[in-house]
């Protein structure tokens, strides 16, 4: 058993080399097994032992002191993070994401990750996530390998039974603290594998094979949905858009219930990092897809999505920042004292002066601002209501409100739209128009105004 675990990190070294192997060390059997396995395969100099501190034992402290002792000992390069865990929810998922963060944090690119999940943690995390009602994705569990921050993670020993980690300790008489709070079975995962997961095994002697074989099963079922989801996309007109993109709805209203649930999963997931729930996506259907609400959004803290000219618009929430418009406190002002550089607004978009004969991105008429205005001052203000603007080569000026639903700029960032005064008289709304006054006649001087977002790039995994 002990020549497996070696096989195994072996296969993991080989397949795809590191400048640098991180382990996640807690100190416990598995990571123990884990760091002193690849020791003695790749030597000290290109490892480095993580220990993350969460304070939540009144032993944390010993287990830190061992886990520098274990790594004095194997002459292997250590780090220890102290962490403070916030927000809400279990406070196991809280500490992993915070564990994951401390990895993030200290991966550099080319570096790889090893944890030490065993085969009965890969059952337990198929039980845990089925009780949940987890679809294929969450059935797969952990992957072996896949990318993480600047590197990747791998899991050598997901296919290892514990009893051979126990068998390789003892063998090279290794030494591991024993976390009391693993005894809790207030905690899911622990009441599964202390109470649920050995009666099942008395039943059933190979559940924790069986598990990791469904799990196996689930992932290359995934594989062949993202397959479809991708071809499914490829179908769909699908664009960049500010903040975030966009698919044609026509399309999308064409494939089956169940192949837009998977395309829209795919989709969220994959350009904007969001796992989206069975909740989300019946808002979707029955809030943006009927078409009875042209102007509805469904979403969470992470995610808007909306509806415009015949487009579905997955956008990142965070950034759907609004102008205030309250009386008392209206969005104050920005002057713009240094034109010829950027300036960036409230929500992250930002404006920028472009020389109007080198932009080739647009026509010069009724776009281009004559320079000799630049040297006046320049203020960006937003929408208080009732302003006008004749926009250069029309015949009368119009509303702001009648002009902005001429263009195809969805609703949600009409309210965004910057409007740049000229000695307190308006020259220009957003990059959407000059107005006539301002505006370069051909033969002169003139620049381009560019209204720009931070943008979701259309690769993204």
């Amino acid at each position: 058993m002990t020549d497996e675990i070696q096989q195994r990190l072996q296969q993991v070294l080989h397949s795809q080399p590191s400048r640098r192997w991180l382990v996640g060390f807690s100190g416990g059997l598995d990571s123990t097994v884990l760091l002193h396995a690849l020791q003695s395969q790749v030597g000290g100099q290109a490892v480095m032992a993580v220990h993350v501190n969460h304070g939540l034992s009144a032993n944390a402290d010993t287990w830190q002191a061992h886990c520098q002792a274990q790594c004095q000992s194997l002459g292997v390069h250590w780090v220890v993070e102290k962490v403070q865990l916030t927000g809400s929810g279990a406070i196991e998922e809280r500490a992993r994401k915070a564990r994951l963060a401390v990895f993030a944090k200290l991966m550099d690119p080319g570096d790889g990750l090893l944890l030490a999940h065993h085969r009965q943690d890969q059952a337990e995390t198929v039980l845990f996530r089925l009780l949940r009602g987890a679809g294929v994705t969450g059935l797969g569990a952990m992957r072996w390998s896949r990318p993480f921050a600047a590197g990747h993670i791998k899991r050598p020993l997901l296919g290892v039974d514990r009893a051979a980690l126990q068998a390789y300790a003892e063998r090279h008489k290794l030494s591991w603290v024993e976390d009391e709070s693993n005894t809790d079975t207030t905690f899911d995962r622990n009441y599964l594998r202390r109470t649920i997961l050995p009666a099942l095994r008395k039943r059933w002697p190979l559940a924790d094979q069986n598990l990791a074989l469904a799990a196996q099963h689930c992932q290359e079922a995934d594989l062949l949905l993202q397959e479809l989801a991708q071809l499914d996309l490829s179908t769909l007109a699908e664009r960049q858009e500010p903040m975030g993109v966009s698919v044609a709805l026509e399309p999308l209203l064409g494939l089956s219930e169940s192949r837009r649930r998977n395309l829209l999963r795919h989709w969220l997931r994959s350009r904007l990092g969001e796992t989206v729930g069975a909740q989300l996506l019946a808002d979707i259907q029955s809030q943006l897809l009927c078409g009875q609400n042209g102007h509805a959004q469904v979403g969470n803290k992470n995610l808007l999505l909306g509806c415009f000219q015949q487009r579905l618009y997955a956008l990142s929430a965070p950034l759907q920042w609004q102008p205030s418009a309250q009386v008392a406190a209206p969005e104050p002002t920005i002057a713009w004292q240094q034109p010829e550089q950027v300036l960036l607004l409230p929500g992250g978009d930002y404006l920028q002066w472009v020389d109007a004969q080198a932009d080739t991105s647009r026509a010069l008429w009724g776009r281009a601002l004559a320079r000799k205005h630049m040297g006046r001052n320049i203020v960006v203000d937003w929408r208080r209501g009732g302003e006008r603007c004749r926009p250069a080569g029309r015949g009368h000026s119009q509303g702001l409100k009648k002009l902005l639903q001429e263009q195809p700029l969805p609703i949600w960032l009409r309210a965004r739209v910057p409007l740049i005064y000229i000695d307190n008289e308006l020259a220009a709304v957003g990059d959407l128009w000059v107005c006539e006054a301002f505006a370069a006649a051909a033969d002169e001087p003139a620049a381009n105004l560019k209204w720009e977002f931070p943008c979701v790039t259309l690769d993204a995994v």
